[in-house]
């Protein structure tokens, strides 16, 4: 007869033999459990950590950080998934780590603490890096002859190599603009390769309308209007008073940007929205499209840096990459018609 294994015993095994640096903390933020692994990183012993809080262990300012970010997990009840951060170990050394934590319930179901599991990711990230950083090099020299073309279509259309037609005057207009777009949109993916080194972005206050989202739309104009896609008001889609948010307008925009073409490509001539609502210390935002939503067997991964399915993997990522480095988190629902809805938050 088979021995039968309780909960308890999966646990610890659990806590013995994974690599990940596993733990939980109680509302106080001391270590109530820890895997072995983190008791190795931390140069000390299981028994040792347990009653102990980050403050123990880690610099003063790197321990104020997690706990003031455990807190607000525990306030809001909004976990932190796949975030990726570099810390300075007891040692000395870095290291650069995948961090997803979320409040735990006890049995009547009350937040009882906080639960992590931390990845080290030092060679993913190295390796991811290494991509950016091509894609900085590519970017700048594409860059280059985009506005040399820009340049030589602006001189055709005043007329210095001849005069033109109106028809071809029209058309070329048309490709000038298309090409400035370009331009900015090449300017703004040579910003992601600092994003592995970038800690803190430079933020400004920006209005979520006239700044963000009337500009993009006006981007999309010709595809908005080539797919029949509608833009739904429902969900307050476009603020009609002004609303002000504390961000890095760069950032933010690339964030949207990816986001409105997606759901331009999935709508298929139906409906895109924009949601927003105050949450008191943040704002929160999403994404609408009545689409079909993300496969289910997808959305675990639809957020990292090498899911390539339809080549959106790599924008997701980087997406929430950006709204997790100004504070917030982003996440994908379905909603309950059974669409697309991506949402992310900004704090204050």
């Amino acid at each position: 007869m088979e021995k039968t294994i309780d909960g308890n015993e999966i646990i610890q095994a659990l806590l013995r033999c994974t690599p990940d640096f596993i733990y939980f903390k109680d509302l106080g933020g001391k270590y109530i459990a820890v895997s072995n692994s983190l008791a190795t990183q931390l140069n000390s012993t299981v028994s040792d950590i347990i009653g102990k809080s980050d403050f123990d262990f880690l610099p003063r300012e790197q321990a104020d950080e997690l706990f003031l970010e455990d807190k607000k997990i525990i306030e809001t009840g909004i976990a932190v998934i796949d975030k990726i951060e570099k810390r300075t170990c007891p040692r000395g050394s870095e290291m650069w780590i995948s961090v997803t934590k979320a409040p735990w319930k006890n049995g009547s179901e009350e937040t009882a603490g906080i639960i992590g599991v931390c990845r080290e990711i030092t060679e993913r990230a190295e390796r991811e890096k290494h991509v950016l950083d091509m894609l900085s090099i590519a970017t700048h020299d594409m860059r280059g002859p985009l506005i040399s073309i820009g340049s030589m279509i602006k001189l055709l259309i005043r007329g210095t190599f001849g005069l033109i037609d109106e028809s071809v005057k029209v058309t070329l207009l048309d490709i000038s603009a298309r090409m400035s777009r370009l331009e900015k949109l090449m300017g703004e993916y040579l910003c992601k390769s600092s994003l592995m080194n970038v800690k803190t972005p430079d933020k400004e206050f920006l209005d979520l309308r006239q700044d963000i989202i009337d500009p993009i739309l006006e981007e999309f104009l010709s595809e908005i209007e080539k797919s029949k896609i509608r833009i739904d008001n429902r969900l307050g889609a476009i603020p009609g008073n002004k609303i002000v948010i504390k961000a890095n307008a760069k950032w933010i925009r690339i964030v949207f940007r990816n986001l409105i073409r997606n759901a331009i490509k999935y709508a298929a001539s139906g409906q895109i929205a924009f949601g927003f609502e105050d949450k008191g210390d943040h704002y929160q935002l999403n994404v609408y499209n009545s689409g079909p939503p993300v496969p289910e067997e997808r959305r675990a991964s639809i957020f990292e840096k090498f899911e390539s399915s339809d080549s959106t993997g790599l924008g997701l990522a980087i997406c929430r990459n950006l709204i997790q480095k100004h504070g917030g988190n982003m996440w994908y629902e379905n909603t309950w018609d059974d669409h697309p809805n991506f949402i992310f938050t900004i704090p204050k």
